[in-house]
């Protein structure tokens, strides 16, 4: 059942006209697509990580007399 949603949501997409490329349009073979996805992949990961990694020490230094 849950397939569903996303089938209909395809279904939407697929629908509409594809927009035509102007000058603000980023294509997804440039290498600014390459760096922004990356980024965004090393940032994410980063503010999943780091505060978890932060807890250790910060617990550790509040623990001692």
């Amino acid at each position: 059942m849950p397939i569903i949603l996303p089938f209909a949501i395809v279904g939407s997409l697929m629908a509409k006209r594809r927009a035509t490329e102007s000058a603000g349009t980023l294509g997804v073979e440039d290498a600014t697509f390459g760096t922004m996805l990356g980024l965004t992949v090393v940032i994410c990961g980063a503010l999943t990580f780091l505060p978890a990694a932060a807890l250790g020490p910060l617990a550790e230094h509040f623990s001692l007399p």
